[in-house]
C-alpha cells in the first residue's frame, strides 16, 4: 500500500468522487491517475465560466463590453480549447446543439444583468479553511464570484450550465455553496450576512438562499463525519468499492475499474 498524502485539502468534488464511487476516488485523488477525456458538458462549463470571469474583468477595467465581444471570447475559448477526447454521451445533441448552448447561457446572463454593475471584489475566488475551525479537517474552495454589499453583507455567486436547476428546497440544503460560505468566514473580516446565488443560465433561473448558524453548524459535523471516513479508509489501505450508476458513462477509469470487463463504449480507442 503506497503513503498517500493525508495534508491534502478536500474539496466538495473530492466528497463527492467518494460518494458517488469509492474506486474512482482512489483512481484520481490517490493513485494519482490522469485521464485525457473530458465530457462535452464539462468543456461547456469551462468555456463558459471562462467568458463570464472575462466579461466581468471587461467591466472593471473598460465598462460593460457589447455583447459581440462577449461571444468574441466564447467562440475563440471553445475553439482554442478544443480537443480530440471530448465525450459525447447523449446522442442527441451535436457539437454546434453544444456550442449553440453556450451562447443561450451567456445571452440570458448578458440581457438580465446587464450592466452589471454588481459590487464585485474577487472572481474566481480560491479559498483555503478548515471545517469547523480544525486543522484535520483542511478544505479548499474556489467560488465563481464574491461580492461585498456593505455593512457586512457578502454574496457567493455560482454560474451552472446544467439542463436543470435546484428546487428553492435544494437550494436550502446545498453542500457546495455551504462550504463556501464556511470559507468566506475564515477568509474575510466583519461578514455579518452571507447570502447564496446560483445562476443557472441554460434554463435561465436565479436561485437564492441563506443559511443560519444552526445550519452551519449541522453542516460542519456532517462534513467533518464524511472526511473522518474517508481519512480511515484510506489508512486501512481500504476498501474502495466500485459502485456501478449510470454515471459510469461519464467515468474514464474502466480500464482500471475491477467490475468492469470492457473500455468505455464512448470513449474512442
Amino acid at each position: 500500500m503506497p503513503a498517500y498524502n493525508l495534508s491534502r485539502p478536500f474539496s466538495y468534488s473530492s466528497l463527492t468522487v467518494f460518494e458517488q464511487c469509492p474506486a474512482k476516488y482512489k483512481f484520481y485523488y490517490l493513485d494519482g491517475i490522469v485521464k485525457p477525456q473530458e465530457s462535452i458538458e464539462a468543456f461547456l462549463g469551462r468555456r463558459v465560466h471562462e467568458t463570464m470571469e472575462f466579461l466581468y474583468k471587461q467591466v472593471k477595467t473598460n465598462g460593460p463590453p457589447l455583447f459581440d465581444t462577449v461571444l468574441e471570447d466564447f467562440h475563440y475559448r471553445w475553439e482554442n480549447e478544443w480537443h480530440s477526447d471530448l465525450i459525447f454521451v447523449n446522442q442527441f445533441l451535436s457539437v454546434p446543439d453544444y456550442y449553440d448552448l453556450g451562447t443561450k447561457c451567456l445571452a440570458w446572463y448578458y440581457r438580465k444583468y446587464h450592466p452589471f454593475n454588481e459590487p464585485v471584489v474577487e472572481l474566481e475566488a480560491e479559498m483555503l479553511f478548515t471545517i469547523g475551525n480544525d486543522d484535520k479537517y483542511k478544505f479548499k474552495g474556489i467560488a465563481d464570484r464574491l461580492e461585498d454589499h456593505g455593512d457586512g453583507v457578502w454574496e457567493i455567486h455560482d454560474y451552472k450550465t446544467s439542463k436543470r436547476a435546484l428546487t428553492q428546497r435544494a437550494a436550502d440544503k446545498d453542500r457546495q455553496l455551504s462550504l463556501y460560505h464556511m470559507g468566506l468566514l475564515q477568509n474575510k473580516e466583519n461578514v455579518k450576512e452571507v447570502r447564496l446565488v446560483w445562476h443557472f443560465m441554460r434554463v435561465g433561473i436565479t436561485v437564492r438562499s441563506r443559511r443560519d448558524n444552526d445550519q452551519l453548524h449541522y453542516m460542519t459535523i456532517s462534513i467533518q463525519k464524511k472526511i473522518n471516513k474517508i481519512t480511515e479508509t484510506i489508512k486501512n489501505g481500504g476498501p474502495f468499492p466500485a459502485v456501478q450508476t449510470p454515471l459510469c458513462n461519464w467515468c474514464y477509469y474502466w480500464a482500471e475499474c475491477p467490475v468492469k470487463t470492457k473500455n468505455n463504449p464512448f470513449v474512442k480507442s
